[in-house]
């Protein structure tokens, strides 16, 4: 039978009735006949040992990326392969497992402690060693997040969390009481104010006289750190000079932090202006010391070396210190200037106008708490600000000896006209100098200011007489000339301004003014004032 009329046969059985009853080898001998190497053609069996290999590796392949997305998969809630803690394989717990594990050691784990025929239990909580397993499991569960994808998944790439806890950190009070142990208990060294509240000091502490609680501490980490593959021993408590928990070398240390921090001038920041700094005194209501950095920390705390900062208190010193002083209109400064442009004073110190959004600062307290811990320098409150501006005003002092009158004028006002008695050696009338001594004509500035001052002294004139006088208890001086003439209250007794045209002039070339107004010169008429004497 020929290709061409096999190929009909199959085709008329095909659409017989018969169908059925064809065999394999019915079906597939035109297939085979189509196909053909250079031996012949190939046989369902050649076929079949060329594709096998290619299923098992395809089989293989959807395998191994099955495995690795589950692995991928898994690993996102699990700890990676290759973490340890403590040198235990912790691979494939997960975060909150291995929390649990660290905090029941730390509450349940026992260690028995005798002394003197009598014994006691005691746990790492009893023994005030606190443990943060959340903050230890967080450490862990992120241990090898931070490297290359595929190193994360390295078995053979290792990283151990090793946290240290400290057994001196445990407190021998608790195991004196248990054990009935006759002891003097230690003091904490402790960091406050200076009395001047502008710096921190170191209290320092005392030595006691108990239980070392250090040994029984030290068989609890033990068992904590092989996570309960060991079990603690007894100890037999022996008694020892005991160290207060918070030492010297430990409040140094917190005082360090905190003089560190305040040198940073943490600033309150609204639109990019400060508005305030964290102070001394906003650190020390809102610190404490806590000897032990792997403590737990309170919902709101936060921590910088040895230093724990509570952002509640942070945020209730600025509702009552920092808030209340905002204001809402700004004010310029103002600048006392002389003729020369010389700043005299300020005058005026200002603010700006700050308008906090609503309900923007009620986290001021939180932000400044991780801004502490984390050595930023400012924090940021949504708000808007007016700055203030610098505003400049010259006062000068102008001094008519003619109408006897001294003339106080800011820029080019005057603010104030005092009547003023000058040197006997002036005419009362003209003003010009008839005498032997006289008020010093041209232009000064005031170079010394004196509360209260005696006077005394002798002056040889030009005739050769002598001139001696001594005054007690001159007020208000305002030396403008080297020569020691002054702007001062008037000496002889209280005399108003209103009285003074009445007073000749009698002094030895000083200006003389009334006692009423005498304080206000001298408060006005500030340390390099210009003044100018005319005749």
């Amino acid at each position: 039978m020929t290709n061409e009329n096999r190929h009909s046969t199959l085709q008329f059985t095909a659409a017989g009735s018969d169908a059925a009853a064809l065999s394999d080898t019915d079906i597939l001998m035109p297939i085979a006949d189509t196909a053909s190497s250079e031996h012949g053609p190939l046989s369902v069996k050649d076929h079949k040992r060329h594709v096998w290999p290619w299923a098992v590796l395809a089989s293989v392949f959807i395998v191994m990326a099955a495995a690795c997305g589950f692995g991928v998969w898994f690993f996102q809630s699990h700890v990676l392969p290759g973490t340890t803690l403590w040198g235990n394989s912790v691979t494939g717990k997960t975060q909150q497992e291995i929390a649990d594990t660290i905090n029941d050691q730390v509450k349940h784990t026992t260690v028995t402690a005798k002394y003197q025929g009598k014994s006691a239990k005691f746990t790492l909580e009893s023994l005030g060693v606190d443990v943060d397993g959340d903050a230890i499991a967080s450490d862990v569960f992120n241990a090898k997040r931070g490297d290359v994808w595929w190193q994360q998944y390295a078995f053979w790439i290792t990283k151990d969390i090793a946290p240290e806890i400290n057994a001196k950190l445990a407190n021998g009070s608790v195991v004196d009481k248990a054990l009935d142990i006759d002891a003097k208990e230690p003091v904490n060294a402790q960091v406050k104010l200076n009395d001047a509240g502008d710096a921190f000091t170191v209290v320092a502490g005392q030595n006691g006289q108990g239980a070392d609680a250090s040994n029984i501490a030290a068989q609890a980490i033990s068992s904590l750190k092989s996570l309960g593959a060991t079990q603690p021993r007894t100890v037999t408590v022996t008694l020892d000079v005991t160290e207060p928990t918070v030492t010297d070398a430990i409040a140094n240390d917190a005082k360090s932090t905190l003089d560190t921090i305040a040198g940073k001038n943490v600033s309150i920041k609204v639109a990019g202006t400060d508005i305030a700094t964290v102070t001394v005194p906003m650190l020390a209501s809102s610190m404490s010391v806590n000897a032990n950095q792997q403590a737990t920390l309170k919902s709101g705390e936060t921590r910088n070396g040895y230093v724990v900062f509570d952002s509640a208190k942070l945020q209730q010193y600025y509702n009552d210190q920092i808030k209340p002083s905002l204001k809402l209109e700004r004010e310029d400064t103002k600048l006392v200037v002389n003729n020369a442009g010389e700043v005299i004073s300020t005058e005026t110190e200002g603010h700006d106008g700050v308008v906090i959004a609503d309900g923007a600062d009620t986290g001021v307290g939180t932000k400044l708490a991780d801004a502490l811990a984390s050595g930023s320098n400012s924090i940021t409150v949504a708000g808007t600000v007016d700055p203030k501006q610098e505003v400049k005003v010259t006062h000068h002092v102008v001094i008519d000896l003619s109408d006897r009158k001294l003339y106080a004028y800011e820029n080019d006002q005057v603010v104030r006209t005092l009547n003023v008695a000058v040197a006997q050696g002036n005419d009362m009338t003209t003003g010009e100098c008839v005498g032997l001594m006289c008020t010093p004509t041209g232009d000064f500035t005031i170079w010394q200011k004196l509360p209260s001052q005696d006077m005394s002294g002798s002056l040889t004139l030009a005739d050769g007489s002598v001139e001696k006088w001594d005054v007690k208890d001159v007020g208000f001086v305002n030396y403008f000339s080297h020569g020691g003439c002054a702007i001062h209250r008037i000496a002889g007794g209280y005399t108003a301004d209103a009285s003074m045209p009445y007073v000749a002039n009698g002094s030895h070339g000083c200006v003389g003014i009334g006692w009423d107004v005498a304080e206000w010169f001298y408060n006005w008429c500030g340390m390099g004032t210009s003044v100018h004497v005319q005749v």
